[in-house]
């Protein structure tokens, strides 16, 4: 195998070192700066709901307290036609409600 143009190829690897440091200065330039956030004026309108919601527990307790109520009763009953509607909706990833 004959390789020529030597110097060339050294010469580009050369070159290439130098982008990478030069890129590396930067990077560090900016490391030093404190980071900062600027949000929308629709995100601030949205902030406070977003925090309530975080408030709020998952679980909805008087709802579970009355299902579960009128389940020892037997009283719960459910609507068969309305249970496949949205059996079939959530299998096409549509939502009734």
């Amino acid at each position: 195998m004959n390789i020529k143009n030597i110097p060339n190829i050294t010469k580009a690897y050369g070159e290439q070192t130098k982008v990478s440091k030069s890129s590396k200065m930067q990077s560090l330039s900016s490391a030093q700066r404190p980071d900062e956030v600027i949000l929308s004026s629709h995100a601030q309108e949205v902030s406070p709901h977003l925090r309530a919601l975080r408030g709020m527990s998952e679980v909805r307790e008087s709802k579970v307290k009355e299902l579960s109520e009128k389940i020892a009763n037997g009283e719960y009953k459910v609507d068969s036609r309305e249970l496949a509607e949205r059996i079939i909706a959530y299998s096409k990833n549509e939502r009734l409600y």
